[in-house]
């Protein structure tokens, strides 16, 4: 067993770091130095949040949701233009624009996807880039018997809305071809565009259902039933019948991974599952509030308390969640609910247990708690110990589906988990973009010239260019450059996006036109340019459009762990049931 095969079992699970270490020790493989730190022992059945992206009213990105969440701001407003109506609620800007050109989707077949389903395959996409995990670290998520992208999608989402509007304009005089209504659609399109293998399925519990969908999906993972997990959900106000006073939109989604598997990968870790719980309080007929029927014969009468969709779960669904987590009592652990977001997202259905969750990670990440029902103002988070903060998100459906996740800080070990082969002193750096057409790369170019040139911190050079490198998908159009620093690069983008310059594209054909992609010897090639610093001449080839499998080359790199990088820019155009409508 070479280096190469060892150090990819190890990322996959399948090998312990003493196996490591004893195997390494006695290949003589002459690949460069091996650099073994061992770990403290990680939380026993802690789950990683290793990337998480989002927009809600006013917030097109979490950047913003957090400015909101923790300045205190209500976005409550009339619907914005191309809405009929004058009913006050928690609105998405352009909810009719899409990017189908990015993920390959004909505009005819774009048009009649619901938009909620085109929101989430965005936002899901921009989640995974932001853990680094597109392109050859999303094919290495593997399964136990090897069938790579082993990730599940696990999702809740709104009503049909869209549906309900094509009926609208539907006859047997004019028939035609109708948006599906089902929300199978919402996970299953995401597992079929991006070939994940893992668990695909949708969850509908009303305000509860993201909730739920973690605690299902932290199961699966426990199972080993996928190797990450990715959970989200959406709501749109489409149809005119969805509307009433205060209610919201918005959309989310968060990648979640064995904490193990994540120090494993390098990942950036934004904060920890420590245990989750599920149960059901039969709501009370006699309180206002949607989702409210007859009690069934034969109901108790008494203990189901008088509460309104989207608050406190019962006490017992918390304490069994926090019994999962190992939590000793609720002493020092911050309890939320679906009140928390009420003025972010308003009564936004399935996006308000994946606002909520957002909300909670982005505190413990901040050290800041925001503004709430206990809380005037935002203030620091102060530790009451030694050991790490705690939140407990709770969240109740209209049908009366509690559901409890406590999340925990991430604090990592002084001795961080990392296997590095080296590549010898320090120096320039290879930095790659890639994009599906000429424009979608100029636009991506444009924002990491904005984030080198902004006023905001910067990355470090290494540390940005190896987060691009194997935490990104290569795709057929693409820039590359070997730069000693980022002011150098920045001129470099600067004089891309401003002068039009060409880049490889390799949409017509014609990529590795030397056939090395299937040479069993080039990855000994690549690796021995990659060990030399010729980064001009891996620059080459892959610009001529070779398949380099980065983090094989790299394998501590991991993500972009710790570095804020820009997600790909979608390039989004209006498309609706007919060229003649809108938004209803």
């Amino acid at each position: 067993m070479d280096e190469k095969e060892v150090l990819t079992r190890f990322k996959n699970g399948h090998l312990d770091r003493a196996q490591v270490a004893a195997l390494l020790t006695g290949a003589g493989t002459g690949t460069g130095p091996v650099v073994l730190t061992p770990p403290e022992p990680p939380v026993a059945g802690a789950i990683a949040v290793v990337g998480m992206a989002g927009r809600y009213p006013g917030a097109p990105d979490l950047a913003a949701f957090w400015r909101r969440a923790r300045e205190g701001h209500d976005s409550a407003s009339t619907p914005p233009p191309g809405r009929p109506g004058e009913e006050p609620g928690h609105y998405l800007e352009r909810v009719q624009d899409f990017d189908p050109e990015f993920f390959g989707i004909d505009a005819h077949e774009a048009a009649l996807m619901d938009p909620q389903e085109r929101l989430f395959l965005e936002t899901a996409w921009e989640a995974l880039e932001d853990a680094g995990c597109t392109g050859g670290r999303l094919d290495a998520l593997t399964a136990a018997d090897g069938t790579p992208r082993s990730v599940g999608v696990f999702t809740g989402a709104g009503s049909g809305d869209y549906a309900l509007l094509a009926v609208r304009t539907w006859s047997r005089e004019r028939p035609r071809p109708m948006p599906r209504g089902g929300q199978w659609s919402l996970p299953n399109r995401l597992s079929a565009l991006l070939g994940l293998t893992g668990p695909s399925q949708s969850v509908d519990t009303a305000e509860s259902s993201v909730l739920v969908a973690l605690h299902l999906a932290a199961a699966a993972l426990h199972r080993g039933e996928c190797a990450a997990a990715l959970v989200g959900g959406v709501r749109l106000l489409l149809h005119p019948s969805s509307r009433h006073p205060g209610a919201g939109e918005g959309v989310g989604a968060l990648l979640l991974k064995p904490l193990a598997r994540a120090l494993a990968d390098g990942d950036g870790i934004h904060c920890l599952v420590r245990g989750s719980a599920v149960g059901h309080t039969a709501p009370d007929p006699t309180a206002p509030g949607p989702g409210r029927g007859s009690r069934p014969a034969g109901a108790p009468t008494q203990g189901a308390p008088a509460r309104t969709p989207g608050t406190a779960p019962a006490g017992r669904v918390s304490r069994e969640a926090l019994r999962a987590a190992g939590v000793g009592g609720a002493d020092g652990v911050v309890r939320e609910d679906a009140g928390a977001v009420r003025g972010l997202v308003g009564e936004a259905g399935a996006a308000t247990g994946v606002a909520a969750v957002t909300r909670a990670v982005l505190q413990l990440g901040h050290r800041v708690l925001a503004p709430g029902a206990e809380r005037a103002g935002a203030r620091p988070w102060e530790s009451e110990g030694p050991g790490p903060r705690r939140i407990c998100v709770g969240v109740r459906g209209a049908g009366g589906t509690d559901a409890v996740v406590v999340l925990e800080e991430y604090l990592p070990q002084t001795a961080e988990p990392s296997v590095v082969a080296e590549r010898g002193p320090v120096g320039p750096e290879l930095f790659l973009l890639s994009a599906p057409t000429p424009a979608h790369l100029a636009a991506t170019a444009r924002r990491f010239a904005a984030l080198l040139g902004g006023t905001g911190p910067v990355p470090a050079l290494d540390r940005l260019a190896r987060g691009l490198r194997t935490g990104r998908a290569a795709m057929d159009c693409r820039f590359a450059a070997v730069v000693a620093d980022t002011g150098e690069l920045l001129r470099l983008l600067e004089e891309f996006v401003r002068d039009g310059a060409p880049c490889a594209d390799l949409r017509g054909g014609g990529a590795d036109p030397l056939g090395l992609g299937a040479v069993p010897e080039t990855d000994g090639y690549l690796a021995a340019l990659w060990q030399a610093g010729h980064l001009h001449q891996l620059r080459g080839l892959w610009l001529s459009g070779l398949d380099v499998d980065w983090a094989a080359l790299e394998p501590a790199a991991g993500g972009a762990a710790g570095a804020a990088l820009p997600p790909s820019a979608f390039l989004r155009v209006p498309l609706w049931l007919s060229s003649e409508e809108g938004p209803a």
